[in-house]
């Protein structure tokens, strides 16, 4: 007897029939997009830079990826190589709405790494990601142990979290504006273990 091949669209008809199996191949659909999207951070952005070999083709797929696939793979660089992650992701054009108002490019990337410096076991968790046309929006938390100085605030050895939601708008592969907004005061707080 030879096995019937499954149709992509009844495969999906049988995990709508099923929740369990629902889950599941949505489950694996997730991984396989963020596989997709760390596969895309763990190319070097020196490679482009260098005109390497290769570079053409990674420049040209780097503009082919969706708004969910740059943000998604921009905010799993947080849990990897962050400068590499802002390098790729966030264009050098970038128009800033941050937690204080407008800002620019170069302190966000200079803030951000020096949170992550200053923190030990640091983990960032996306905790949802809904994406509408060129936007995507991503409810964040990170957290860690304070072992380095943080905006001047010596470690103090507590386990501090900042959470955040951050509207990201995506083009020609890079995110070209950013808002943010999050629990930043309670954050440094924390830092200063009031």
């Amino acid at each position: 007897m030879i096995p019937k091949r499954t149709t992509e669209a009844e495969s999906v008809a049988i995990a709508v029939a099923a929740p369990g199996r629902r889950r599941k191949v949505i489950g694996a659909l997730t991984g396989l997009a963020v596989a997709a999207a760390l596969t895309t951070v763990a190319v070097p952005a020196a490679a482009q830079a260098q005109g390497s070999p290769g570079a053409s083709t990674v420049h040209a797929h780097h503009h082919n990826l969706s708004p969910r696939q740059v943000s998604s793979a921009f905010y799993a660089s947080y849990n990897g190589d962050l400068a590499a992650g802002f390098d790729r992701y966030i264009s050098k054009d970038l128009v800033l709405h941050g937690f204080d108002g407008p800002g620019k490019r170069e302190d966000w990337v200079q803030a951000d790494l020096g949170i992550k410096a200053g923190i030990s076991d640091y983990r960032m968790t996306v905790e949802d990601q809904i994406v509408e046309g060129d936007k995507t929006v991503t409810r964040w938390t990170f957290g860690g142990v304070h072992t380095g100085t943080i905006f001047g605030i010596p470690a103090s050895g507590h386990q501090v979290h900042l959470s955040g939601i951050s509207i990201d708008r995506v083009a020609h592969g890079q995110i070209v504006e950013h808002w943010s907004e999050g629990n930043f005061d309670r954050f440094l707080a924390e830092l200063s273990g009031k």
